[in-house]
């Protein structure tokens, strides 16, 4: 165990009594599989040549030069799903495919979006001193506004403090190795690495049913670059409101409160870490050590 930490995390569900912007991260396939159900589908086309000019068309069209301009374009900013950005973001490449005189379409969803407000992490030592660690990647401030702020999709928002404890990457392997060691982590944040074949949601349920308060998780491939992985907690996968069907305007829609949406939501926050300063917490633990096929990649 640690000195305690202090983590606070705040973040917003936005349920949109209009239409927001068009969710389209993966607009690219999805277009691109539109056009290959049309011309799979449509009897009137020869597949054969419909697809030798398809082929043709887009690598006429693309060179080195010019993937290397629509990545760039593409990642010069976030587009947090949503946001203006995204939409902006969605227009680029449906101008692009416009222009190569391609059908295009853009559909409007209405989804459950998660946005972060403001999360802060200290650490406090029994000396009296604390360390108040610099969340985001960037510490230029300016620099910091162009990108999101690391958090978990979906994550609750809460203030909790209390002492550290590391679990490797969280699975029950791992917790019943910490048993057998006489350590529990009720009560406890529990800090973990990404891993083990468990996804984040996966990882904050286990702690929860071990009676973890919060959950701190970092990866390792962030060792050199200092990057923070962002993601969601949430349990399943699409629309939590719309399970297994299109939220389209004055669609069917479960609510809020439904069990059926509340159950995939996590009762305790979570937030990332860098790796940096999930190493700074990592040499600030005592108390028992943790068992040796833990530490191959310490």
């Amino acid at each position: 165990m640690s000195p305690p930490l202090t983590t606070t995390t705040t973040t917003s569900i936005f349920s949109p009594s209009k239409p927001p912007p068009p969710l389209y991260t993966f607009l690219f396939f999805t277009t691109l599989c539109f056009l290959a159900f049309f011309y799979i589908l449509n009897p009137s086309q020869n597949p054969k040549t419909t697809l030798s000019h398809t082929t043709t068309l887009f690598l006429s069209s693309s060179s080195n030069s010019t993937i290397s301009s629509y990545l760039h374009s593409l990642t010069l900013h976030s587009h947090l799903a949503g946001t203006n950005p995204s939409l902006d973001t969605v227009n680029y490449v449906f101008s692009f495919f416009k222009k190569l005189k391609l059908e295009t379409h853009i559909r409007e969803y209405q989804v459950l979006l998660s946005y972060p407000v403001k999360s802060t992490l200290s650490a406090h030592f029994s000396n009296g001193s604390f360390v108040n660690f610099n969340m985001n990647e960037f510490v230029d401030i300016s620099e910091s506004e162009k990108i999101v702020a690391p958090y978990h999709a979906y994550s609750p928002s809460g203030t909790v403090h209390a002492k550290v404890v590391f679990v490797n990457y969280g699975r029950e392997v791992d917790y019943n190795a910490l048993g057998v060691l006489g350590v529990n982590v009720s009560g406890c944040v529990v800090l973990a690495r990404k891993g083990g074949g468990l996804n984040r949601g996966v990882v904050v349920k286990i702690a929860e049913s071990k009676g973890a308060v919060a959950v701190l998780l970092y990866a390792e491939e962030g060792r050199v670059s200092g990057g923070v992985e962002r993601g969601t907690v949430m349990r399943g996968a699409g629309d939590p409101l719309t399970p297994g069907w299109a939220g389209v305007e004055g669609g069917e829609r479960l609510g809020l409160e439904d069990s059926e949406v509340l159950e995939r939501f996590p009762k305790i926050p979570s937030l990332p870490l860098s790796f940096g300063n999930a190493d700074v917490i990592l040499g600030s633990l005592g108390g028992r050590a943790v068992p040796p096929e833990w530490r191959h990649s310490r």
